[in-house]
């Protein structure tokens, strides 16, 4: 998994963009959850965003070979990782709540997976 942050400070409310390599689906064991968190965590870390989040954002996700060719499935995956109510704290954001707006976009350069 390869992920890729942004963070744009100066919107309002800030805007957290993500660009997301094979993001797992809803329906894959919780520890591969739990790993998904770290890789955000890390993207974050890397491009100095500061996290748990506790302030409203929007976001903004492009999902390149998701494991899922739904959005729903592989939001529900990314709301589970980023949420602090969810898993073992700390999330990316203290609460999915603070999400304001999402827009999302996926693409299977290779075709969708079978």
């Amino acid at each position: 998994m390869k992920i890729i942050a942004k963070y744009a400070e100066n919107m309002h409310p800030p805007m957290l963009t993500l660009a997301i390599h094979d993001a797992p689906h809803r329906r894959m064991h919780i520890r591969t959850i739990v790993q998904y968190r770290e890789f955000i965590r890390d993207a974050c870390s890397r491009a100095g965003i500061a996290t748990p989040m506790n302030h409203p954002i929007d976001l903004s996700v492009f999902f390149v070979n998701p494991s899922s060719p739904d959005l729903g499935n592989a939001y529900l995956a990314l709301e589970q990782a980023l949420d602090g109510a969810t898993l073992k704290s700390p999330g990316i954001v203290t609460d999915d709540g603070l999400i304001q707006k999402v827009t999302m976009s996926k693409y299977f350069p290779q075709g969708k997976k079978k």
